[in-house]
């Protein structure tokens, strides 16, 4: 477990932790995770900050293993070489990294849903001066910590950046996340998010939201905008609706994929010519890029000025 993790107990009012025998116990004498047969528990190294009886969450208290089902966690590079990686990703994940280094010479960044290393992210990952913590709600080898996203048992203005990767969707309230996000952010920090738009249902029951390119730019209104707008063309919509209507007439999930994929791979030249302005209206996911604003927040008229569509 590392031991420079800014941690707090999950609910309201951050209170200090405190390592006991079996995990950590709220220092607050009126919280419930003060009594010893109430703490915290650190399951394969990794503390389990998941409150029941303070917050409202999907979670269990002191359960580490994910309730979702993965199957292709497994399979990461095959389906990299077969439907490629976004390179808007990748080109973000330079941004982002060029961007912290201005002001910081030894970043901290938090990873929130880093219980798969995202597609595109090697460089963040692979960075060594880059010290990373990660968050799930379930227990890897790259999560440092398990907790809800809408309650962050960390200490405020402790990051100099925050990834969140394909996660909002599977949160019931967003504006609640990134409410934790700015929180956590030193003045100046930055967040990337990637959240889908055009994509059909994954995750079953844990799967809530999509997002527009503007909707996802209110919801980060309280943040300066460095870079925001689609991520993958309606070629990977097209492969997303082919997998789910093959799965839907088979029955069958595997066979479903197996369409996908094959689609997918053979749209990939497609995108070259896929316009930017498309990317408002039909793009398979949406990604902002920003720095923590303490200063104006956007209205709904600023918003409605940036659409670059093709409407």
């Amino acid at each position: 477990m590392k031991t420079n993790l800014p941690l707090t107990c999950p609910c309201k009012l951050k209170s200090n932790l405190l390592r006991v025998e079996g995990g950590f116990a709220c220092q607050n004498e009126e919280c419930e995770h003060f009594r010893p047969d109430d703490i915290f528990p650190i399951v394969n190294e990794i503390p389990v900050l998941v409150s029941e009886k303070r917050c409202d969450t999907v979670c269990d208290e002191g359960s580490d293993q994910t309730y979702i089902e993965r199957p292709l966690s497994g399979f990461s590079r095959l389906k990299k070489m077969i439907v490629g990686e976004s390179k808007t990703t990748k080109a973000n994940c330079s941004l982002f990294i060029e961007e912290l280094f201005l002001k910081n010479i030894k970043p901290k960044v938090l990873v929130i849903g880093s219980g798969e290393k995202g597609s595109g992210t090697e460089e963040l990952w692979n960075n060594n001066e880059i010290e990373i913590h990660g968050i799930d709600i379930y227990g890897s080898s790259s999560v440092d910590v398990i907790c809800d996203a809408h309650y962050l048992p960390l200490k405020g203005g402790y990051y100099d950046g925050v990834w969140i990767q394909a996660v909002l969707e599977h949160v019931l309230e967003p504006t609640l996340v990134v409410s934790e996000i700015h929180r956590v952010l030193r003045v100046n920090g930055l967040v990337y998010a990637e959240t889908p738009f055009m994509q059909q249902v994954h995750e079953g029951a844990y799967d809530f939201t999509r997002f527009t390119v503007l909707g996802h730019r209110y919801l980060f209104r309280k943040f300066e905008s460095i870079r925001m707008g689609g991520n993958q063309g309606p070629e990977l919509v097209f492969a997303w609706a082919t997998r789910y209507l093959i799965w839907s007439i088979t029955r069958s999930r595997k066979i479903g994929r197996v369409f996908g994929l094959v689609v997918g791979f053979l749209l990939r030249p497609v995108a070259y010519f896929v316009s930017k302005s498309s990317m408002f209206d039909a793009s398979s996911g949406v990604f902002f890029l920003g720095r923590k604003s303490e200063g104006n927040v956007l209205t709904h008229k600023d918003i409605i000025q940036l659409y670059a569509g093709q409407m």
